[in-house]
């Protein structure tokens, strides 16, 4: 039963400070994590972990996650021991994985997840299990170079629990170790428990003087550094140590001062712990009424402490509530970023497209427009050139037709010379005047001459009147060659009087003549010759 409440007191102190060490990460919410740890403000602390924890996420800081996660394990297991032990075996895989990219790191991140086991394991009564932990912590560590004081606290462990076995020796070796780790990493916040530690080991080897050196040292440390749990433990010390050597009024002096002490900590162990140990006391002196009145107390602190033990964990589900939603909005609202980026993004390339559209399509009905323009100078000047081309063989074409036309007068001109010739001759012969030989041979030769007028007269009046012989001849296939001529004589509109003389006859002949002409060509009594040749 000694012992067994000794280990008790030894676990406690253990507990309190043992599971702390500061953290190594430089990150600003770690390190006001910290802060509120140190002071008993876990529930302010677990806030500020839990933040560094969904920040660490968010950046993709495995560090720094790793490392959140242990502090979580350490805020929660006091209220939860699943919970403690759920966030530290995330940590630990975490540390575990990294031990590849960074094995020191991994290993030392590794070691404090194993320790914070082991404690949780020892405060849950599974001594066995804890043991081999801190062990392998002890082995991790004792290789590496570590300032956060998890080698001292794996010795202190192992100290505790071969003092729960009764090996002695063992304990007060292990102590030992874990003073020394203590003093050479200069950590003032576990020096009170080590000397604690080694002046309990002091006594069990009944070196009482130097064990209460060690309870003082531990005093001493504890009232330097304000460390008001420290305070509790090595007063309490102490007092055991002057109750073993009859000074009750010593003992019930430190009892008293401690349980003042630890009445205004937040961890309502300690003052449990100074109230049992008063009972204790008063219940050997038989002051049944001081007895009564501390175990009413005491019943009434473990149901408050239980009590806190539920608000603890309340208050850290709300914790968790509370950051979730905020991460849940905080991911809400980047989502409506997100989406009025997209948006922003998605306007833009449609302003830049239908900008590239318009600018395309005036650029196109601008070169449209352009060669539109070059294509209708292009045609107006192929117009104006084929109306000069027109004007031209139009000009040539009536060129052509005067000098025919000129040359068919000039035909007719000498056709009529030579009837005017031949009725000079037919009148000398009717006035009976002979004319000499030459004068005859002259007549005849323009006779001949006159002829060949008659051939030029055709040749040129065909080349005005295209295929006017050939469409008549066609038409009218019982037309004579002297039809011919009156209907070519009747196409150059020439008076009866003009058309006698060419073709030397009388007028009377021509209107003979004419009448056949309109029999042949069917015409009727109503139908103008003259209009019908000049029709064809």
């Amino acid at each position: 039963m000694k012992y067994s409440r000794q280990f008790l007191v030894l676990l406690l102190l253990l507990l309190s400070t043992g599971s702390r060490a500061q953290p190594s990460s430089q990150n600003t919410l770690m390190q006001k994590g910290w802060e509120a740890l140190v002071k008993d403000h876990d529930d302010e602390a677990f806030r500020y972990f839990f933040l560094s924890y969904e920040k660490a996420k968010k950046d993709k800081n495995e560090i720094d996650t790793a490392e959140s996660l242990l502090y979580l394990g350490i805020c929660s297991f006091g209220s939860s021991y699943e919970k403690g032990l759920d966030y530290t075996f995330q940590s630990l895989k975490i540390y575990t994985r990294l031990e590849k990219s960074n094995p020191d790191l991994g290993q030392i991140g590794r070691s404090k997840c194993l320790q914070l086991i082991s404690t949780i394991y020892s405060r849950q009564k599974k001594y066995a299990q804890a043991k081999p932990i801190s062990r392998e912590v002890i082995s991790i560590l004792e290789s590496h170079e570590d300032k956060s004081g998890t080698l001292g606290l794996a010795y202190s462990s192992l100290g505790s629990l071969y003092e729960q076995q009764q090996l002695q020796d063992s304990a007060t070796y292990f102590y030992a170790l874990a003073l020394k780790d203590f003093e050479k990493s200069g950590n003032q916040a576990y020096l009170p428990n080590a000397y604690i530690n080694i002046g309990r080991s002091e006594l069990e080897r009944h070196n009482d003087q130097n064990g209460l050196d060690y309870f003082q040292k531990a005093l001493a440390i504890a009232n330097t550094t304000e460390n008001k749990q420290a305070q509790v433990s090595a007063l309490l010390a102490i007092g055991k140590w002057h109750l073993a050597h009859k000074s009750k009024s010593e003992a019930l002096q430190q009892f008293q001062k401690a349980n003042q002490i630890a009445a205004a900590l937040s961890d309502k162990l300690f003052e449990i712990m100074t109230v049992e140990t008063l009972i204790s006391y008063y219940e050997k002196e038989k002051n049944y009424f001081e007895t009564s009145r501390l175990q009413t107390r005491l019943i009434f602190l473990k149901d408050q402490l239980h009590s806190l033990e539920r608000e603890k964990i309340v208050k850290s589900l709300e914790v968790q509530f509370e950051v979730a939603e905020k991460n849940r909005k905080l991911a809400l609202v980047s989502k409506e970023k997100e989406v009025a980026r997209l948006t922003n993004y998605l306007l833009a390339v449609c302003i830049i497209v239908l900008l590239t559209a318009l600018v395309t399509g005036y650029l196109y009905l601008k070169n449209r427009n352009k060669r539109d323009r070059n294509l209708l100078k292009t045609k107006e000047a192929l117009l104006e050139a084929l109306e000069k081309q027109r004007e031209l063989e139009e000009i040539r074409f009536q060129n052509d037709l005067d000098h025919k036309e000129s040359q068919l007068s000039a035909v007719t001109l000498q056709m009529l010379q030579k009837n005017e010739l031949l009725s000079d001759i037919k009148t000398a012969i009717e006035k009976q005047q002979p004319l000499s030989e030459q004068q005859l041979v002259k007549m005849v030769n323009r006779h001949f001459e006159q002829n060949n007028s008659w051939d030029d007269f055709n040749l040129y009046f065909e080349s005005i009147n295209k295929n006017f012989y050939t469409r008549l001849k066609q038409l009218y296939p019982e037309i004579s060659a002297n039809d011919l001529k009156v209907c070519a004589l009747i196409k150059l509109n020439l008076s009866i009087k003009e058309m006698a003389s060419i073709l030397n006859i009388s007028p009377d002949s021509v209107k003979t003549a004419r009448y056949r002409l309109r029999k042949k060509l069917q015409l009727a009594a109503d139908e103008n010759l003259t209009s019908f040749i000049l029709s064809v």
